[in-house]
């Protein structure tokens, strides 16, 4: 490509996605909103044409960025920018008002705004000059919220009032929940047929993401008669359970899911609509009448019975259990913006960034998928996924390899969290891990935890590479049984009380004698807990990195207790 002419530089920012997609109830909502702002910024990207992008570079990528960067003709960049600004709000109030057949407002969304520099022939400086301007934009903020009178706030977005009523074509039992305008097109941007989502059946819940591997399972031996007897058995109770109209409704299967795909109509229904039922506990009478009970009448007991049954029997026939646990991971590439204002600063060098990036995120993408999880949003520089807990380690993982240093290293965050555990949390939880990853001095950092369904929790913050250890990820898994079918064999959890019990002498021993009686004391404790030598330099290492600072540092107390966690819930 030849090198472009001297033009004004617009740039265009779509401000309030991470607070848009956090503002969740379910994975469909948080997938809706994502690709809602992804649209939204492909419908700026495709006001400029190819040769004026530069980023993204070019205007048909799959997923745009949320900043848009263009070189125009010099005198046109105020009348660009405004008017490609202007076409997506006008799009956005479009959706709105297909949902609601009139007009409603969504006060602050989207969150467009832009600045332009002046051809000048210096690249450098245009690009100082708009990212300058840009930032100081977003430290102003209008306070344009209309009062609302008679009215609660959204449910998933407070800053917003909730409709009084529900859409048309709502189902019934989803009429009784306050919404905000933006909220409903969130919540039923894949069911309206006049919306244009990306996905006309919904995305995975929470549950099936973390049944996935069971599925999988139950798939595979299906042609066993007790498997498919007990699967047969677990679809008529459900249907029982839910009524004909009810049981229509799927979810999205997991692309894995699909590998595996029958003929069978039932065995379809394992793709794409067995994951929440899968676990005996999800059998309780009150809770399934609260849910689908139709006109204050019981579901029938008995069904009930017949499906904790099947679910029960269909463990013991696979001789294993449904995980219930699933994980959040996100990543986020570092000081990305460092790297794009290096030298040298040229529209051609941040191309090829940026065609780096659209590589990466399919790169992403398929890591997720391959590992039996979904991506919310892949867009090279950052993502959001749901995966199994099983998998989500080595997802992490392949990720952060996939983008290496070019352009830059790769933090990340992963979260364990029940599967019936608040979505909203888990995500906003995972967020703050990143947040604590990418604090690390250095950056290139991974952060683990998890928050059980009692709510308990324990998250560890370190380098991707543990000196003198090695590899942070294998580090935690200092924990594991010799098999990984089995519970015994390995380090005994039971350390952990130890550790515990003994954190502040471990702690003044750390501090004298440069650890030497330290790492001894911590040793013993290691072999007395059926450990080896090498696992008590693990465990070493990982407190002497630990960068989540509890105050019994260098303790390796919350490594520990992950690791305690990923040998109970993730083999």
């Amino acid at each position: 490509m030849s090198a472009p002419r001297p033009g004004d530089l617009v740039a265009i920012s779509l401000s309030g996605v991470q607070v848009f997609i956090t503002e969740s109830r379910t994975t469909a909502d948080a997938a809706n909103a994502s690709d809602i702002v992804g649209r939204l910024a492909s419908l700026v990207a495709a006001r400029f044409t190819d040769e004026e992008l530069v980023i993204p570079y070019r205007a048909r990528v799959a997923a745009a960025p949320n900043r848009i960067v263009a070189l125009v003709e010099p005198g046109t960049g105020a009348e660009r920018a405004s008017g490609a600004v202007a076409a997506a709000r006008q799009t956005w109030q479009s959706w709105v008002e297909r949902l609601f057949s009139s007009a409603r407002e969504t006060p602050g969304f989207p969150d467009l705004m832009w600045a332009v520099a002046p051809a000048s022939g210096d690249y450098t400086a245009q690009w100082e000059q708009v990212h300058t301007a840009l930032s100081a934009r977003k430290r102003l903020r209008g306070f344009d919220f209309p009062e609302a009178v008679d009215v609660g706030p959204c449910s998933l977005a407070p800053r917003w009032a909730a409709e009084r009523r529900a859409p048309q074509g709502v189902p019934a039992h989803e009429q009784d929940q306050a919404l905000s305008a933006a909220g409903w097109v969130k919540r039923r941007w894949h069911a309206h047929p006049a919306l244009p989502s990306s996905s006309t059946t919904g995305f995975a819940s929470t549950s099936s993401i973390a049944s996935t591997p069971y599925r999988i399972g139950v798939l595979r031996a299906w042609d066993l008669p007790d498997v498919r007897q007990n699967a047969v058995a677990l679809h008529d109770a459900v249907r029982a359970v839910m009524g004909p109209g009810r049981f229509r409704f799927r979810e999205a299967p997991v692309p894995a899911v699909q590998l595996h795909r029958r003929d069978a109509e039932i065995a379809r229904w394992w793709e794409d609509g067995a994951g929440p039922w899968v676990w005996p506990e999800a059998w309780q009478e009150e809770r399934l009448t609260r849910e689908y009970g139709v006109g204050g009448h019981r579901v029938d007991p008995a069904a009930v019975r017949r499906g904790r049954a099947a679910a029960t029997a269909l463990q013991e026939s696979l001789e294993v259990e449904p995980n219930p646990y699933y994980a959040v991971l996100v990543a986020d590439l570092d000081s990305l913006g460092k790297v794009l204002s290096a030298d040298p600063v040229d529209p051609t060098r941040h191309r090829a960034l940026s065609q780096r990036l659209g590589e990466l995120a399919r790169k992403q993408r398929r890591e997720v998928e391959e590992g039996q999880g979904v991506a919310v949003y892949a867009g090279g520089d950052d993502l959001l996924a749901f995966t199994p807990a099983s998998t989500a380690l080595e997802i992490a993982a392949a990720c952060r390899d996939q983008a290496g240093s070019d352009p830059t290293t790769l933090s990340c965050a992963v979260l364990f969290v029940h599967h019936i555990g608040s979505l909203r949390q888990a995500i906003l939880q995972a967020q703050k891990l990143l947040a604590a990853a990418k604090s690390t001095p250095g950056k290139n950092a991974v952060a683990v935890g998890y928050l059980t369904g009692s709510g308990s929790r324990a998250t560890t913050v370190r380098p991707w590479e543990v000196h003198p250890v090695g590899d942070a990820l294998q580090a935690l898994r200092t924990f594991r049984p010799v098999d990984a079918l089995h519970t015994a064999g390995g380090l005994s959890p039971r350390l952990l009380n130890d550790l515990y019990r003994e954190r502040w002498a471990l702690m003044d021993l750390a501090s004298i004698d440069r650890g030497r009686v330290y790492t001894k004391e911590v040793a013993r404790l290691v072999v007395r807990h059926g450990g080896t030598e090498e696992d008590a330099r693990v465990l070493v290492g990982l407190g002497a990195c630990e960068h989540a600072e509890p105050e019994w540092a260098p303790v390796p107390l919350e490594a520990a207790k992950v690791a305690v966690f990923l040998r109970r819930q993730t083999w």
